[in-house]
């Protein structure tokens, strides 16, 4: 009888060897990978945050039809259950839906409360602002500030009415509104839009790879190149990468700024119209970009 030979099993585990082999390609990859991913995701958020301006920007044009073609307001005194408050207030009729007014790269909160925090969204910020001038509270833009009739013996009392279609040259080439980090004022104007405490304070931090979204007065939206800077000693801003981008937020070049405002208070030239004022901001003896 032939004597049983046992034959030697092959030990089929991993040898340390290679198991590090393995957890170092895995490594390689993720690291190649994962940035990939977030990227993908950034770029979702900001096709998201441009559909959500498209919706709102017919909203804004249909208001505008049905108000005697005059664009809503940015602010009032009354409160958006009386009709007033803020333009955002002015579109949900027509968008039924807050969600839209809200940009998914913008999670910033706060535990303000009133018409300027809207309960639906929870404490977030809207993340779009108003045009209310390529600098603020200067009536190049939107909107200009009034004494609100309605409190005669108030002169604290202003209100910040829309614009005629007629006063603006072209509603195709004109900001409405859109990306900021300003709030709660929710300005889109250079000296306002770095206004919030999550506000970037340098060109590659900027949301959506650098580039904002905006919606127009005639209701469609587009990306815009924007850049952080210091203008004139030093104040920190921001502006669109182009000059002639930054010229849409005149609703007519030659705009002048209203009659009360005090140039003193933010950088602009006195006694200029809204194409130069634009014009100033890129003159590079006064801006200096933040990379």
């Amino acid at each position: 009888m032939q004597p049983l030979h046992r034959h030697a099993r092959r030990n089929s585990a991993f040898t340390l060897i290679e198991l590090l082999v393995v957890i170092a390609i895995i490594a390689i990859l993720a690291a190649i990978l994962f940035p990939v991913f977030a990227q993908a995701r950034a770029k979702a958020r900001a096709i998201s945050c441009l559909s959500n301006l498209k919706q709102a920007g017919l909203a804004y044009a249909m208001y505008t039809q049905d108000y005697d073609e005059t664009t809503p307001l940015q602010k009032s005194n009354a409160t958006a259950a009386n009709g007033g408050g803020y333009w955002f207030w002015l579109l949900q009729p027509y968008v039924k839906n807050w969600n839209l007014l809200v940009c998914p790269d913008r999670s910033t909160t706060t535990t303000g409360t009133g018409d300027k925090f809207p309960a639906a969204l929870g404490g977030r910020l809207i993340g779009y602002g108003y045009n209310d001038g390529f600098v603020s509270d200067t009536c190049l833009g939107l909107t200009c500030q009034v004494h609100d009739p309605a409190f005669p013996g108030n002169p604290s009392k202003t209100i910040r009415p829309g614009q005629p279609i007629a006063q603006i040259d072209s509603t195709a080439n004109c900001v409405a509104f859109g990306d900021t980090y300003d709030g709660p004022g929710y300005s889109v104007a250079m000296d306002n839009m770095l206004g919030f405490s999550d506000a970037p304070n340098a060109t590659h931090k900027i949301r959506h790879a650098g580039f904002l979204n905006y919606a127009f007065v005639d209701g469609h939206a587009k990306t815009i190149k924007m850049q952080v800077g210091l203008y004139g000693g030093g104040t920190l801003t921001m502006r669109p990468a182009k000059e002639s981008d930054g010229q849409m937020w005149c609703r007519k070049p030659t705009a002048m700024p209203d009659a009360s405002y005090n140039p003193s208070g933010n950088p602009i030239l006195a006694g200029a119209n809204c194409h130069d004022v634009v014009h100033d901001y890129y003159d590079p003896a006064k801006w200096t970009e933040i990379p």
